[in-house]
């Protein structure tokens, strides 16, 4: 007897259902991919807060062991007001805030290598000339990357900061992402602590506005210093690290603006946080120098623009890769996040300890 099997078949996707299904799940993936997306940049935030959290409380004890902050940088040679040496780092200036600060966020042994008593090493005057012999041991730190000093969001402060005509670790300058704060406009304005009254020409509706910094060049004032009120102060805000190795800004080393400093909201040159101004040989966006080596219209595009005339390490405003605004610590302890639509008036007025102005909304 022939016997007959049966085979049992089982239908199997058509062409066009699976191309259904691999439409159904690439529109799911588009869907998640932004949450996912904010979820990181959130983390990123946080981690970013909790740093410039960190570096704020680093400062307030320094400030309470030492009966003032450290000085924003070291340039003991320099007169106060006016001098081009403030702000050349091309210079043998010294150690900065964040090197005197090392011992109050956990890093004491980068500290004592630094050894920062060795600098200068020999008699200065305060004439603006720098002398020879001054002794930069303390520079030996500079390429150690330290990750209170790094925003997650920024990719660049992996790249190392290589400048020949500035000696420092062979490995380069490590990157940052934070600068206290010197008030604003130029930066050898306030050198020594001085204060700089402004002009209606320089910041709209700011006639009689007084830039006065809560650290600057051989200066960093007492809490007690501090009276618009330290809620209505900011001492350190974030910055971004430069689009190239030549590129100085955010070296956490480095006692300049742009580098570990921020300064900026003087005029329509450098008005507000993240601004797109800059690639050109005008004032526009940070003032940094050897500008033209590094500064261009692309870079303006990516809100990290300076002027290409830069001569001097002048002014940089605070920058971040966060969206729509800039971590900032204020005087207080406290961690703010300002939104880039602040008013350059209320920059202004958030940077500056003792201008006597009220902040209508930051």
């Amino acid at each position: 007897m022939t016997r007959i099997v049966r085979r049992s078949t089982r239908p199997g996707f058509t062409l066009i259902e699976l191309l259904v299904v691999i439409a159904i799940i690439a529109i799911l993936i588009g869907l998640l991919l932004p949450a996912v997306q904010k979820v990181r940049e959130a983390a990123a935030r946080a981690a970013c807060s909790n740093n410039i959290k960190q570096l704020g409380l680093g400062l307030h004890n320094y400030e309470s062991a030492n009966g003032q902050f450290p000085p924003a940088s070291q340039v003991p040679w320099g007169r106060p007001g006016g001098d081009d040496c403030h702000m050349e780092y091309h210079g043998p200036f010294g150690p900065n805030w964040a090197i005197l600060t090392l011992p109050y966020i956990e890093q004491t042994a980068l500290y004592t290598q630094a050894n920062v008593n060795s600098f200068p090493g020999t008699a200065v005057v305060q004439n603006g000339s720098a002398p020879g012999g001054v002794n930069l041991s303390w520079r030996v730190v500079v390429g150690t990357s330290i990750k209170t000093f790094l925003c997650p969001s920024d990719s660049n402060n992996q790249t190392p900061f290589f400048n020949s005509s500035v000696p420092g670790a062979a490995n380069g300058w490590a990157r940052g992402n934070y600068g206290v704060t010197a008030g604003y406009d130029d930066y050898d304005h306030v050198a020594g602590g001085l204060t700089f009254r402004s002009s209606k020409g320089q910041v709209s509706g700011a006639n009689g506005l007084v830039s006065s910094p809560v650290m600057s060049s051989n200066y960093g004032c007492r809490i007690v210093d501090i009276s618009d009120g330290t809620s209505q102060t900011a001492m350190v805000a974030e910055l971004r690290a430069g689009l190239s190795q030549i590129d100085p800004r955010g070296v956490w080393a480095m006692g300049f603006p742009g580098a570990s400093i921020v300064n900026a909201g003087r005029g329509a040159y450098n008005p507000s946080p993240n601004n797109i101004l800059g690639g050109t040989g005008a004032d526009g966006g940070d003032e940094l120098e050897d500008g033209g080596s590094y500064c261009s219209p692309q870079g303006a595009l990516l809100k990290m623009g300076c002027t290409t005339s830069g001569s001097l390490m002048t002014s940089a405003m605070s920058r971040s890769l966060h969206i729509g605004g800039v971590n900032v610590c204020l005087a207080d302890g406290s961690v703010r996040f300002i939104k880039d639509s602040i008013t350059e008036l209320d920059w202004c007025r958030l940077m500056s300890k003792s201008d006597g102005q009220i902040i209508s909304d930051y």
